[in-house]
């Protein structure tokens, strides 16, 4: 299954396939970042493919539970892929209309991946339902089932192990994120990382580093730690680092 997309020279979503799953996988974009793969599910029940779906592949970020704005649907038949090219063309989710297109076989384009890279947290992975969040044989410890109910462990704890980690240039791209914020911290025990967050524009033309992101820590003792250790570390062109533990997701990330 797909685990890196990328954008030809015309905006076609191109994504690795089997051999057999060419034409069976069609690209769903234009969602709400707020957008949950239950909801995706349920949004392909309404309009008739209700059985007739393999799964969605999907990333989702275990901290923020965000989604990257598009999925892949992959099929069981490929006559059901090319109707519901047609037919999903525009509908809702979240009062959004999504678009739907043709998932093309990635050619050699050069990937952002580098193959050696294991991430923190593997936000890609496939939705085979919403059922398979009970069964303990279908729950895996990441890709979507893990970071939502990572997220569900959050939500129920009283003090989250989450750091606040500011003080950041601009993002590259998330494997870049992922190893320098593991640098920080190396030899502590990390659960995830969540992308790096632009600063509102208001701060951008300030001098230093306003970029920020959030660490969970596998404890509180554990993030505690990190911060007597790590908060004021000095960042390349960007001042010194600002750890704290963190409050509520800014409304913009819920």
């Amino acid at each position: 299954m797909v685990e890196t997309t990328s954008t030809g020279q015309h905006g076609h979503i191109k994504a690795e396939t089997k051999n057999g799953d060419v034409g069976r996988r069609i690209y769903l974009g234009n969602l709400l970042y707020r957008v949950k793969p239950y909801e995706i599910e349920e949004m392909l029940n309404v309009n008739g493919f209700e059985g007739q779906v393999e799964g969605i592949h999907i990333s989702i970020d275990a901290v923020t539970g965000r989604n990257p704005g598009y999925c892949f649907i992959d099929f069981k038949a490929r006559e059901d892929a090319e109707r519901a090219l047609v037919s999903l063309a525009g509908v809702m989710i979240q009062d959004r209309p999504v678009k739907a297109g043709p998932c093309q076989p990635k050619g050699a384009e050069r990937r952002w991946k580098s193959d050696d890279y294991k991430p923190t947290f593997q936000r890609w992975g496939d939705w085979k339902g919403s059922r398979a969040m009970s069964r303990a044989d279908a729950q895996p410890e990441q890709g979507p089932y893990g970071a939502l109910g990572h997220m569900d462990d959050i939500k129920r704890s009283e003090n989250p192990a989450r750091v606040y980690v500011g003080g950041l240039g601009k993002m590259m791209n998330q494997e870049e994120n992922d190893k320098e914020i593991r640098g920080y911290f190396e030899g502590f025990k990390i659960v995830a990382i969540s992308k790096r967050i632009t600063p509102h524009p208001d701060m951008r033309s300030k001098p230093g580093g306003h970029h920020y992101c959030f660490v969970d820590f596998e404890s509180l003792e554990e993030a505690h730690l990190a911060i007597s250790k790590v908060n004021g570390k000095g960042v390349s062109g960007c001042g010194r680092l600002r750890l704290q533990m963190a409050g509520p997701l800014p409304t913009l990330l819920q």
